[in-house]
């Protein structure tokens, strides 16, 4: 089953409504409810940040709707605590918001997470949206699947949409057993048409799914997780609309099926003739499609003295192709590194994926090379660098992350992605003029 779309970014003169949600009426009951419930418990601890943020594009863009060379926006958010003591029970919530100059599709806001959650000494139990994270890997978290990630706020991923679950933990001496049901699906973000990081043709806002209960699919996910001296383990399974979407071309009328090879981009076809076509024409996007999915991940991680070894794995059937991907590497510290108290972390990772260049990621055979570097001093300064290396077309993907504390209540930090030697038949080709350095400057209270 799917919907008919009714909006898109390639649409002259669209502004996206400022919503809570992408589908706003039921969750965004549940969020004024759960408002009233706040004011209700009366006074809880609030902390939170405002934040400024400067981007600087190295090159022009390769669509003249795209933005220029520089992009400003400013974002907030907030945590609000309430507990209820001798009971073991707590509320949290948290807002987050951004305003940005030029992309109306990043002008958004969002409820990271807004819980209820009940503690014993052998269970736990939250009700609400939350953010869950699993795995071990500093280059990809192949087994991190219950989150929706929110694209538009990191171009790694990093960032996550709450998601509406209920979760029960069952806690052993043999380990913990985490149960979640999710009864709402959250679409990803998309980039807007005056955006930077986005396709060459406007991308379709209203998505279309493999389930015909479509974004009320009931999603369910169990993971069993515990230690055995040194070694730490999680072994997970997934159900449900895949997080990750293919896109489905779409031409005026004719629209190709999801079962099309040239409806899941890959290194493949993304330089074909036909696909070149497509992108030449007018009146061309892509329409995301989520497909029903089963993933069974295992994340391992053996720590030994300065060295942490790290692997994660996944197998997943559906999306037109069952598949299996691999991460794997590990991280060593050099303790008082210079003479000083500064630590430094080296880190390398290999991540493989079975469909070679039929893979929906950039990740199908590829070495991460980083470090980590913590002065361990008075203001949290800390420089994390690392460069992908595409193992199959010599492509790099150059990253640097950095923060310093700026007196109490600021912080400083800095970001740059640079893209290089990147072929046209690598999914990295879309954003190969989007080389930037980008500085933020946040506010806590």
């Amino acid at each position: 089953m799917t919907r008919t779309a009714s909006r898109t970014c390639g649409d002259p003169g669209t502004v996206r409504p400022l919503t809570l949600f992408s589908r706003p009426l039921p969750l965004g009951a549940v969020f004024l409810l759960l408002c009233a419930v706040c004011a209700a418990a009366g006074a809880g601890d609030w902390t939170g940040s405002l934040s400024g943020e400067s981007r600087v594009f190295l090159d022009d863009p390769r669509d003249g709707d795209q933005s220029g060379h520089t992009n400003l926006s400013l974002s907030g958010t907030a945590t609000w605590v309430h507990e209820w003591p001798d009971s073991g029970q707590s509320l949290v919530f948290t807002p987050f918001g951004r305003l940005d100059q030029h992309d109306n599709w990043r002008t958004h806001a969002d409820v990271r997470e807004l819980y209820w959650q009940k503690a014993a000494p052998r269970w736990e139990l939250r009700l609400g949206l939350r953010k869950v994270h699993w795995g071990v890997a500093e280059s990809q978290r192949l087994v991190d699947v219950i989150n929706q990630r929110d694209t538009i706020e990191a171009l790694t991923g990093d960032e996550k949409l709450g998601q509406p679950m209920a979760n029960f933990a069952w806690i052993n001496p043999w380990g913990t057993l985490d149960l979640f049901w999710l009864p709402y699906f959250r679409e990803r973000t998309l980039t807007g048409r005056h955006g930077r990081f986005r396709t060459p043709v406007p991308m379709h806002h209203e998505p279309l799914y493999e389930s015909g209960a479509e974004e009320w699919n009931q999603d369910f996910a169990v993971r069993y997780a515990h230690y055995i001296g040194s070694w730490d383990f999680g072994l997970t399974h997934f159900h449900g609309n895949s997080r990750d979407p293919r896109y489905v071309p779409e031409i005026g009328p004719i629209r190709l099926t999801p079962d099309s090879p040239y409806s899941s981009w890959s290194g493949a076809n993304i330089n074909s003739r036909l696909t070149r076509l497509f992108l030449s024409l007018p009146f061309a996007r892509l329409i995301p499609y989520y497909d029903q999915i089963d993933q069974t991940g295992l994340d391992v991680q053996y720590t030994t003295g300065n060295w942490i070894w790290k692997a994660e794995s996944i197998y997943r059937t559906g999306m037109n192709k069952d598949y299996g991907a691999v991460c794997a590497g590990f991280e060593y510290t050099f303790g008082g590194v210079f003479g000083t108290d500064a630590d430094l972390g080296t880190l390398l990772e290999y991540n493989w994926d079975s469909r070679g260049k039929e893979a929906l990621t950039n990740f199908q055979n590829d070495v991460f090379l980083g470090g980590r570097l913590a002065l361990n001093d008075v203001q949290s300064t800390s420089l994390l660098g690392g460069v992908f290396v595409d193992l199959d077309s010599a492509a790099l993907a150059f990253g640097l992350e950095g923060e310093r504390r700026l007196g109490e209540d600021w912080k400083l930090s800095i970001e740059a992605r640079i893209f290089s030697n990147v072929p046209a038949d690598d999914l990295l080709t879309f954003v190969r003029k989007d080389d930037y350095i980008q500085a933020t400057l946040t506010w806590y209270f």
